[in-house]
């Protein structure tokens, strides 16, 4: 982002050793399964499509070696000439078998500022309106809301934020900083029939304050309709 003295400004960062971006967990067959955006053994890409300003990316798991994918995460992601990103995320049952407490997780490291200033963030979540942010002293903010709105939510520590087979569920949260902090969101899908899909819609939007970021996540819905298919 470029601010009103033409410096320009990061505010999303998401570092290599942070697992930053999306996560499931999910059991079949009573066996718990945790699988993370980020890794390679048991992801695999089905289809990858990109364009002016949007990716379009389908990812299939399979847990076990040698066997069939048992879900699919179809991802569709479009930000362009706007300080705004849109996210649609797709689950979908690829197994025989109903897939039981699935549970999807966005976790980000919003490094406001970049690293000259980053660890005197300020995260909160709001409950009235589902919208999570981080801030700081300069003349930068980060918001993201999404419908329907997160069953849990949490800004801990980067290093500290899990969820993992141990911490299923986000702590609730509603505040921390000024200090390094990252933000977590969760939604509970429930059980899935076979060939069963539930989707779940962001916006995350950058502006110079947070009242600005909330009007540009209020005005992208309709943006939403028109950019995502």
């Amino acid at each position: 982002m470029i601010d009103a003295t033409g410096k320009e400004q990061l505010f999303l960062k998401n570092p290599a050793d942070n697992k930053s971006g999306f996560w499931h967990t999910y059991l079949v067959d009573d066996v718990l399964y945790e699988v993370s955006s980020t890794e390679k053994k048991t992801i695999s890409i089905d289809s990858k499509e990109s364009g002016k300003g949007w990716v379009h990316i389908v990812l299939n798991h399979t847990p076990k070696e040698g066997g069939s994918p048992v879900a699919r995460f179809d991802i569709e992601v479009w930000s362009h000439n706007t300080p705004v990103m849109l996210i649609r995320h797709k689950t979908t049952n690829l197994s025989d078998m109903i897939i039981k407490d699935m549970k999807l997780y966005n976790l980000m490291d919003f490094d406001v500022g970049g690293s000259t200033s980053y660890k005197d963030d300020i995260g909160v979540y709001e409950e009235e309106s589902g919208i999570i942010s981080a801030c700081d002293d300069s003349p930068l903010c980060v918001a993201m809301a999404s419908k329907p709105r997160p069953d849990a939510w949490e800004i801990e520590r980067p290093l500290r934020l899990k969820a993992d087979k141990e911490h299923r569920d986000l702590k609730k949260n509603l505040e921390l900083g000024p200090r390094d902090i990252a933000t977590a969101l969760q939604w509970d899908h429930g059980d899935l029939d076979p060939n069963e899909s539930k989707s779940v819609d962001i916006v995350l939007a950058c502006a110079t304050n947070l009242d600005e970021a909330k009007t540009l996540i209020n005005d992208s819905w309709e943006l939403f309709k028109k950019k995502i298919r």
